[in-house]
């Protein structure tokens, strides 16, 4: 099963960057991949607002067709936003605009059923305003039951047990999830453990 984890971080050592080292370790012995795409690292424009992406695709000139090439060719897909000024961080709140409604609507929701998850990290407040924010554009939502939420008041991302054990049951149910769908005949690539 092929991950596309979509990390919303600014910074190169926080909290987000923790999260990945975890996740590198559990797609390891899953037998995942992974692939990490840091929005920080890419250039992504803000929406110009003239509406024509309601008809046809964006045409504002950035990475965002690239990022969702990625998500497209994945099995799954995890969201890692960060927690800024009380909800998503700027340039992922400009992704979601853009892929969202530049994209995945022209192209008649290209990631329908996909499998996708959310984690969120942060200091304080809003973890599940930012959750819910996520738009999933008609995805398949796995998880442990209860949010993988990261909180750096706690001391770091190792410290968190609560959100460790989420993050690693939020992993497992989406390999559940994917095998099922494969047995199912939905997906043509079988699962590998």
């Amino acid at each position: 099963m092929k991950v596309c984890v979509l990390v919303g971080s600014s910074r190169n050592n926080g909290l987000s960057n923790d999260v990945c080292r975890v996740l590198q370790g559990q797609f390891r012995n899953k037998g995942l991949s992974g692939r990490f795409i840091h929005l920080a690292d890419k250039r992504i424009e803000f929406c110009d607002a003239d509406n024509a992406c309601h008809f046809s695709l964006c045409k504002v000139a950035d990475d965002v067709p690239g990022i969702l090439a990625d998500m497209q060719s994945a099995d799954g897909i995890i969201y890692m936003p960060v927690i800024h000024a009380f909800g998503v961080n700027s340039k992922f709140q400009a992704f979601l605009e853009r892929v969202g409604y530049g994209y995945l609507r022209p192209l008649d929701r290209p990631l329908a059923d996909k499998i996708a998850a959310v984690v969120v990290v942060g200091r304080r407040h809003e973890h599940t305003a930012v959750y819910s924010q996520i738009m999933l554009n008609k995805m398949i939502m796995a998880g442990s039951g209860f949010p993988a939420l990261f909180m750096g008041m706690l001391g770091g991302v190792l410290d968190d047990a609560e959100a460790l054990e989420a993050l690693e049951q939020t992993v497992d149910r989406m390999l559940q999830v994917h095998k099922r769908l494969c047995i199912s005949g939905k997906l043509s690539e079988p699962v590998k453990f």
